[in-house]
C-alpha cells in the first residue's frame, strides 16, 4: 500500500490511538481529530521523534462542520471513530448523544463528500444490532446515514463502508479496567449476572476489522467480524479475587447481537472471518441472528480467559 494520508476522528481514544501508532508505523500520515487537548497531549508522547512529522493533532468535535472541512483537506483516506458511547450518560443526556452520533455524523458525510476523500470507515458498535438504548440507536442511525452517503458520491468517491463489532479487550471504560480498579482498592469484584455474555475481541483484531473493511471492500457494506464469546463469570474466574453479583446496570443486556433477526435477511455474503451485510438490501431468507448467548459463536474457555487477562495485566 502506498504512503497515504488518513484522518481519524475521534483520534485519541483507546481505539483511535491504536490506529494511529498502526498507520505511522505504515509510514503513512495521520490527522488525529479529537476534541481532547489532554488526549492530543498523551497521544504525541506516545509516538517516537522520527515518526512525529506525519502526525497532526487536529483540535476539533465532528459538531463543527466548519472545522472538519478544513481538517480534511488533502485526505486520502477517513476512519469516523468519534463517538458519544458511555450508555447510561447517553441515557441521562440524550441529546448531546444525538448530536455527536448522529448530528456529527452527517457532519463528516457532508465533509468528505465536499473534499475528495477517496474512501471512509465508520467504526460503529454491536449495540446498533437490535437498539435498546440511547446509543445503540444513535449508532444504528449512524450507520443507515453512513452507508446511504454512496448515493450521493461522484464517481465512486468517496466509497463509504462501514464495521460493526463488540467493546474491544481492555479498552477505556472495559470490565478489566473496572475490576482492577476495585482489586485495587481492596473490593469485591462486581459482576452484574454470572451468565452474562460478551464479545471478546483485540484491539490488533479490531485495526484489522476497520483497515479491511476501508481497503478490501465494497462501498456500501458494512462489515461484521465473527467473534467468540464469554460469560461474565467465567471471565471472573480467569480474573481472579473475591466478587459480587450487583445486577445490570441502567440500559445494559444480559447478551449482545452482532446481527438481530431482522437484519439477516440483508446479509450478502460471509467467510470463516465476517458477515458482510447491505442493509437495505434482501439477500436471503434470514430469521435468525447472531448473538452472544448462541451456540454459533465459539464460547472462550476459563484457560483461554485467564492467560488474555494475564497478557492485558503485563501490558498495562
Amino acid at each position: 500500500m502506498n504512503s497515504a494520508t488518513y484522518l481519524i476522528t475521534g483520534g485519541t481514544g483507546f481505539l483511535g490511538s491504536h490506529l494511529t501508532k498502526h498507520l505511522l508505523t505504515q509510514g503513512h500520515k495521520v490527522r488525529v481529530y479529537a476534541r481532547s487537548e489532554h488526549g492530543h497531549e498523551r497521544l504525541s508522547q506516545l509516538i517516537p521523534q522520527e515518526q512525529r512529522p506525519r502526525l497532526s493533532t487536529l483540535l476539533g468535535a465532528v459538531e463543527d462542520l466548519g472545522r472538519l472541512r478544513i481538517a480534511l483537506r488533502g485526505v486520502d483516506h477517513v476512519i469516523h471513530a468519534a463517538a458519544q458511547k458511555i450508555v447510561p450518560i447517553a441515557e441521562y443526556d440524550p441529546g448531546r448523544c444525538v448530536a455527536t452520533n448522529v448530528d456529527g455524523t452527517a457532519n463528516v458525510i457532508d465533509a468528505c463528500l465536499s473534499l475528495g476523500v477517496r474512501s471512509a470507515v465508520l467504526v460503529s458498535s454491536d449495540k446498533a444490532a437490535a437498539p435498546y438504548t440511547v446509543y445503540g440507536a444513535t449508532k444504528l442511525c449512524a450507520e443507515r446515514l453512513w452507508l446511504a452517503a454512496n448515493r450521493y458520491s461522484a464517481g465512486g468517491f468517496p466509497a463509504f463502508m462501514a464495521c460493526r463489532y463488540g467493546n474491544v479487550w481492555g479498552s477505556k471504560g472495559s470490565v478489566l479496567e473496572t475490576w482492577a480498579g476495585e482489586q485495587e482498592a481492596g473490593k469485591p469484584i462486581s459482576i452484574t449476572y454470572p451468565n452474562c455474555t460478551r464479545w471478546h475481541i483485540t484491539v490488533e483484531q479490531a485495526i484489522k476489522v476497520v483497515l479491511e473493511a476501508l481497503h478490501e471492500h465494497e462501498a456500501g457494506d458494512l462489515v461484521i467480524p465473527k467473534m467468540p464469546r464469554y460469560t461474565l463469570g467465567h471471565l471472573a474466574e480467569a480474573f481472579g479475587g473475591p466478587s459480587k453479583v450487583v445486577g445490570l446496570r441502567l440500559a445494559e443486556k444480559k447478551h449482545e447481537d452482532l446481527i438481530s433477526e431482522h437484519e439477516s435477511c440483508s446479509v450478502k455474503t460471509q467467510d470463516d472471518a465476517c458477515f458482510v451485510l447491505r442493509p437495505g438490501e434482501l439477500h436471503e431468507e434470514g430469521g435468525w441472528s447472531y448473538r452472544s448467548s448462541a451456540a454459533t459463536a465459539r464460547a472462550l474457555s476459563v484457560d483461554e480467559l485467564r492467560k488474555a487477562v494475564e497478557i492485558w495485566r503485563n501490558a498495562r
